[in-house]
């Protein structure tokens, strides 16, 4: 039992919410006067959690020995993604960091509020989906057994339909492991391959180019981009930094690439608008409003606005899929009760009437 890696992602895990508690209060301590260094023992006195405080120890040794803090994040990635660590560093080097941590708290907290939106939206379809699942393979297991013996038991020729379900709830009875040992298998071997590079490319490609999801994780990703724009723009962060980092935050591979092209091409002088334009994953509004914010010295605040506009327009898509899925599942659930009925209680009419 020695030497077990605990290393796992759920357990080093930090909510957004507690990134943007943290952000407030360093800068809050800030603007009260209180070293950077003070700002992180007082945060790790207080928390409970101890990975976090954990984290925060590991900053305070790296700050009094000397290391900016911009330096000192950049060690805990589960932690602190890029575009945090790339706002502490313009703020580092503007002397303005109790501001830019202040804006990038509030920018958090919309971030959040927008997630928070998108998971209530999508709880009651994948409840209902899931309850139904486990209902048809308990009633496979503990109900279809003993209707079984009562057919056998009368002799009565069985539709076709009960034939299936019969067979079917055997199959699960007797061999309930090896389908669970499959399905793992499957799942497990879907999870790894998309793990890999290869396999990445591949559902990062699925996503933008299935109807349907296309047109959902097209707005969500230009909601990420545009949102991880405005935060750094407005921190002041390089517009090459801000493209390189905004095509991290992307989380998707052909993105990323198109967003290394993109910053290329603005590092050779190219303005950002022109190739965005050219760009077929981008919508042609992106780079109409860029060339506005480029034109008027204002690309943080229409980058803003236009992540409020694809946050609002993913919300709404997220709202009327759900929508549509409630009564689809009423529908599909009313044609599996219809084939229940059919299949299982009817046969039973059946013998009970020739009892008569």
């Amino acid at each position: 039992m020695k030497n077990i890696n605990l290393n796992i992602d759920i357990i080093h895990y930090v909510a957004l919410k507690d990134k943007v508690f943290m952000a407030r209060q360093i800068s809050t301590m800030l603007g009260a006067g209180i070293p950077i260094d003070q700002c992180f023992k007082i945060l790790s006195y207080q928390e409970k959690k101890p990975y976090l405080k954990s984290v925060y120890d590991a900053i305070l040794q790296d700050i009094e020995a000397g290391h900016a803090l911009s330096f000192a994040i950049t060690r805990h990635p589960k932690v602190f993604d890029p575009v945090f660590v790339a706002v502490i560093r313009s703020g580092e080097t503007t002397g303005q960091l109790e501001k830019v941590l202040l804006q990038m708290a509030d920018r958090m907290e919309i971030i959040q509020q927008f997630q928070s939106k998108l998971r209530s939206a999508l709880m009651y379809p994948a409840f209902v989906v899931v309850s139904m699942f486990i209902i048809i393979y308990l009633m496979m297991i503990y109900i279809v057994p003993p209707l079984k013996s009562v057919f056998e038991e009368t002799g009565a020729e069985l539709p076709w339909t009960t034939q299936m379900i019969v067979s079917m709830s055997d199959f699960t009875v007797k061999y309930w492991w090896l389908e669970l040992v499959v399905l793992s298998i499957v799942v497990l071997s879907l999870f790894l391959f998309f793990r890999t590079r290869k396999g990445g490319s591949v559902w990062d490609r699925i996503k933008i180019i299935t109807p349907g999801l296309k047109g959902l994780y097209q707005l969500s990703y230009m909601a990420r981009f545009c949102r991880t724009m405005s935060i750094l723009i407005e921190a002041g962060t390089p517009i090459i930094e801000t493209i390189v980092v905004s095509s991290e935050t992307i989380q998707n591979v052909h993105y990323y690439n198109t967003l290394r092209r993109v910053a290329s091409q603005v590092e050779r002088g190219m303005p950002m608008s022109v190739q965005i334009r050219r760009e077929p994953l981008f919508p042609a509004i992106v780079a109409q409003m860029m060339v506005v914010g480029e034109q008027t010295g204002k690309m943080g605040v229409v980058m803003e606005k236009m992540a409020e506009f694809y946050e609002r327009e993913t919300e709404n898509l997220i709202k009327g899929i759900a929508s549509l899925i409630e009564p689809l599942l009423i529908v599909i659930i009313g044609l599996g009760v219809g084939f229940l009925v059919y299949s299982i209680i009817f046969p039973i009419y059946n013998i009970a009437s020739l009892n008569l």
